[in-house]
């Protein structure tokens, strides 16, 4: 295979070919959450970082439509945002924040003292598609990543049922001194390689936009 006239486009359409190829091996051996992680390491981390901007690699005359895409998701709701192939089922996701120690997963608790994996601590139907995606690929990059079964507890040698992504990166140095919380998304296995093939789709796409954009 070539090497690739624009490769924040064309590598998640090549891992879409491998997605196509290895998925189903991977749920024949119950491995689908780590084939997700697997998956969304490079697909979700490495387009996204290539679509900013402030990227070494930036090149403003090709990449400027990848740019403006990225912003508008600082607009859209994560539920509606226009990288979903098909819109995920309610209560697939949560995200909220933990007050306490991370460590004892059994212990996180809110700013109100609530489970921050109920569906009263839920946050994710108000939270922007950007305010998602940065916890994800914070998550992603730093190892935060916690495997929780399906009362979203971690015990050891139960059956996976969720992730648990953990954040606590901030931009600027103002707020990395403000920060002394994690940010959390918790998603079923199921959801989030829906979503990580979504977003590979969606990426792929991106440069027919704007060829049909030109020709128009």
């Amino acid at each position: 295979m070539g090497v690739p006239a624009r490769f924040a486009i064309e590598y998640p359409q090549r891992a879409l070919q491998l997605i196509r190829m290895l998925e189903g091996p991977a749920r024949d051996s119950e491995l689908l959450g780590s084939f997700g992680l697997l998956a969304a390491s490079a697909i979700l981390t490495i387009p996204f970082e290539r679509m900013r901007s402030s990227h070494f690699l930036h090149d403003e005359g090709q990449d400027a439509d990848l740019v403006a895409h990225l912003k508008a998701l600082e607009k859209a709701n994560f539920l509606d945002a226009p990288f979903w192939e098909t819109a995920p089922k309610a209560g697939e996701w949560r995200q909220s924040r933990i007050m306490n120690t991370v460590d004892e997963v059994h212990g996180w608790a809110d700013h109100d003292g609530r489970d921050p994996r109920s569906d009263v601590a839920n946050t994710i139907q108000t939270r922007k598609a950007s305010e998602v995606l940065r916890v994800l690929r914070n998550a992603l990059a730093h190892g935060n990543i916690i495997y929780l079964d399906k009362n979203g507890q971690e015990i050891a040698q139960n059956r996976m049922v969720y992730m648990a992504f953990l954040s606590r990166y901030e931009e600027t140095p103002e707020q990395r001194e403000l920060s002394e919380t994690y940010r959390v998304v918790v998603v079923t296995e199921e959801a989030f390689l829906h979503f990580v093939k979504s977003w590979a789709r969606w990426i792929s796409h991106l440069d027919l936009d704007r060829r049909l954009a030109k020709a128009a």
